[in-house]
This record gives structure tokens, sequence and C-alpha cells, in this order.
């Protein structure tokens, strides 16, 4: 099990001190979104080198907001997957261990099924065959149970992988597991699982810091250090206080699952 964080714990930051941040705070990578690195204009290959100097390894979460490779309007299909594709690109040049993403939605969800799953395939084949182009290996998001979403269980999502083929990955996030499941029971069932995301879960919100939900953290990190995973602890802050990071950095240093690297 290795510590990584998603860059948008720190959206008002600079990728570049984020890289910085992961460091300090004694993590093994980052999880760099898309959209921040788009957002804050960042240079993917002197992050790279940042990256490399300060010995963390990077993945990169593909943008994902707003887009929908399912999706029955033909130009937004279209552009879903070319905003993808540009994902890979940004893949590329920082040199990650994976890019995650999300699939496809429903545009409706009780009409043209069929439809929507037959667009799924047949575009995540096609970005799984640009990035191996790329040399990009590709984690598609197990997502969680809200309407229109297509893969929300194993059972589901293994289906999807032997449609795909070989080349495509999976992320577990374990805050998109419901609260009635194990997302233990959902690893277990899982194949091809080479990436994990990490947050809190409550009845009210999915991704919450670590010990302010309902899940059982301790269990899940007690089974996830039998891994070699990198662990990406997630979560959304565009304040410069940082709270939610700091929150799941407290949790895990009570546990001692990490030390700070320096101290200030």
């Amino acid at each position: 099990m290795r510590f990584y964080m998603a860059s948008t714990l720190c959206w008002s930051s600079h990728p570049a001190e984020v890289i910085t941040i992961a460091e300090k705070e004694g993590l093994q990578g980052v999880e760099l979104w898309a959209e921040h690195m788009y957002y804050h204009q960042a240079d993917p290959e002197e992050i790279r080198l940042l990256a490399e100097a300060k010995g963390l390894a990077l993945t990169l979460h593909a943008s994902s907001w707003d887009l929908n490779i399912c999706s029955l309007n033909q130009g937004i299909r279209e552009q879903s997957l070319a905003e993808l594709k540009k994902s890979v690109n940004l893949a590329n040049v920082l040199q990650v261990e994976h890019m995650t993403f999300h699939p496809g939605r429903f545009t409706v969800k009780s009409y043209l099924q069929d439809e929507h799953r037959y667009m799924l395939v047949r575009n995540t084949k096609d970005l799984v065959d640009y990035a191996k182009e790329k040399q990009v290996i590709l984690s598609q998001e197990l997502m969680e149970e809200i309407p229109k979403e297509m893969l929300t269980d194993p059972e589901a999502m293994n289906t999807f992988l032997d449609q795909v083929g070989e080349g495509l990955h999976v992320t577990l996030d374990i805050a998109h597991t419901p609260l009635s499941e194990s997302s233990l029971a959902y690893l277990a069932k899982l194949e091809r699982v080479n990436s994990i995301h990490l947050s809190d879960s409550s009845m009210e919100q999915f991704h919450v810091p670590l010990g302010k939900g309902s899940i059982d953290i301790v269990q899940v990190l007690h089974a996830l250090s039998e891994t070699n995973l990198p662990v990406v602890l997630e979560g959304m802050d565009t304040s410069r206080e940082l709270s939610f990071l700091q929150q799941h950095l407290s949790f895990l240093r009570k546990a001692g699952w990490i030390e700070r690297k320096t101290r200030d």
C-alpha cells in the first residue's frame, strides 16, 4: 500500500505546490487531476521533473466534468472522447503510472439502454487503443450508485472488462461502495484492480474526511496494507487551509500509517 493524494484536495494551489505538500506530508505520490492542471495552466514537463526530483510517483485522473462518451448527443459524445484523449496525451508527458477515468452514463435512464452500452464499449475500446499508442495504462473507475451511472458494481464492471478486452484496469473508490455493502468484498470480486481511491462516506455525502463517515476505514486499511496498490486520498477543497487533507492525514497519523517527512 502506497499513500498518494489527489491534487483536488489542494485546488487553490498550483500543482507544483501540491507536489511539495505531498513530499512534506510523507506521502509517496500525487494523483494529478487533468482539470486541476488546466486550471492552473501547469507545465506537465515541469511537474514531471519536480515529482522525479522529490521522489514521488504520479498518476492522473482524466478530465470528467461535463463529459459523457455514451451521450446520445453526437457532438457531446465526440467531444468527450476527444477530451479523454487529450488527458491521455497529458498522461504521456507526465509519465504517470496509470490514468483513471470515468465511464460514460445514460443520457436517459429508461430508454435506449442497449445503445448506451454499445457506445460505452466501442468508445472505451477506441480510448484503450489510443492509450496503448501513447504507452499509457488506463484504469476505469467503479462509480457510485446514483441515477444514470452504468458501472456501479463488480459484476457489471467485470462483464464490461470482458467486452473491452485486454488493456483496461479498474480503480475502486472506497466511498462509492454502498454503505450496505462491503468495500473489501467489492475488492475481492473485482478483476484487474490497480488503484484505490480512499475517503469516507456518510448517508448524506459520498466523499468526507477519513473517520467522519460510516465506513470502517481501519478495517479497509488493514486489508489494503497487504497489497502494493496506490491508495489515493480523495476530496475536493478550494480553501487555502487544506482542512480536508489535514483531516485525512490526522486520521492516518493517529493510526500510525504515515509520518511527516519534515517538520515546520
